[in-house]
């Protein structure tokens, strides 16, 4: 294995001055950093990462929490978007991710523990059980933590302005005509489901639209099961509404699935509008109508926002939350309706 004593020899430099270019130093000139980082290139040389922690007292770790419900894990399609912009930023700044979790083997822990065992700098929550008491436990200590969709002091909560999306998709269903107007809301015991049920059941209040209990069904996980049972049950109503607004798009594929099963079709019998804006809904037949998430931006804002609390940018944690804007896609779910 190629040492850096072996590149200080090859190239002439003492071994410190090799080092202070490898890591990046700003006491040596830019031409003779990079004639040792070629030569490094050339002889193969790896760093040792071990070794570079030890100089600089830091891990260049950042932890991953990531525990949703339905069992699909890194493919998740919203998540795994946000993990993908939020991964390619710290990496760029010589960050590695770790996924953490309770538990190494069959040594029980904690959240907390596993991030002080893995000397990691800071957290990314995308997802979990966010009102878990071990989950408090990380918001309430001093390791820097951005989270996903989730209100709590002391963390930094980056969102889509779900607001905004909820009066998008009820706006445009009223003007293509629609007045009765169905909703499959995600569980209310996740802040993100409960919000998006409330600003729904706002936006049809101040549209003057008629908020029907009997159409308004639970699916509980945002999948596309729960999506196609949640309309089962609105299928069974003697008065049916003309269109339904999905708080995700697993759901509103669910429910188009469930409306085929009857022989009814979308978007002639039943308009259907999502939420999300995955790339799944726009490969389906008929193309999806639905409110799109920038997760590129998000995962962006999470990144620089950690990396600014890590390396002293912004060393207190806060509770502000940056809300990212939405935007409708006109798919082949709606139509007009006289």
């Amino acid at each position: 294995m190629v040492t850096i004593k072996d590149v200080s020899k090859k190239c002439g430099y003492s071994v410190t001055t090799v080092s202070k270019a490898i890591n990046d130093y700003s006491d040596i000139s830019e031409s003779t950093k990079q004639k040792i980082l070629n030569l490094c290139d050339e002889m193969g040389y790896i760093p040792n990462v071990s070794a570079r922690s030890l100089v600089s007292k830091k891990s260049y770790t950042i932890g991953i929490i990531f525990e949703e419900v339905t069992g699909v894990g890194l493919q998740h399609p919203l998540f795994s978007k946000i993990l993908e912009s939020f991964k390619n930023i710290v990496e760029s700044k010589g960050y590695d991710i770790l996924f953490l979790s309770k538990s190494i083997g069959d040594t029980r822990g904690s959240y907390l523990k596993h991030s002080m065992r893995k000397q990691v700098e800071g957290i990314l929550i995308l997802c979990g059980d966010f009102n878990d008491q071990e989950m408090i436990e990380l918001y309430d200590s001093k390791i820097p933590t951005v989270v996903i969709d989730y209100n709590y002091p002391k963390i930094y909560n980056v969102t889509s302005n779900n607001q905004q999306g909820v009066e998008q998709a009820v706006k445009y269903l009223k003007n293509l005509g629609h007045t009765k107007i169905g909703h499959i809301y995600g569980g209310t015991y996740l802040e993100i489901g409960r919000k998006r049920k409330e600003y729904f059941e706002n936006c049809m209040k101040t549209n003057n639209l008629d908020l029907r209990e009997e159409y308004m069904a639970s699916g509980e996980f945002f999948s596309k099961e729960n999506g196609f049972n949640a309309m089962q049950e609105i299928l069974e109503l003697e008065n049916l509404p003309t269109a339904i607004f999905c708080a995700s798009d697993m759901l509103a594929i669910g429910a188009i699935q469930a409306i085929n099963q009857t022989g009814k079709s979308v978007p002639e019998d039943f308009s259907i509008i999502g939420f999300d804006g995955i790339d799944l809904g726009q490969l389906i037949h008929p193309r999806l109508t639905t409110i799109r998430q920038n997760t590129h931006l998000m995962g962006k804002i999470a990144a620089n926002q950690i990396l600014q609390q890590i390396e002293g940018k912004n060393k207190t944690k806060s509770s502000e939350t940056i809300q990212v804007d939405t935007y409708l896609i006109t798919g082949e779910t709606t139509k007009v309706i006289r």
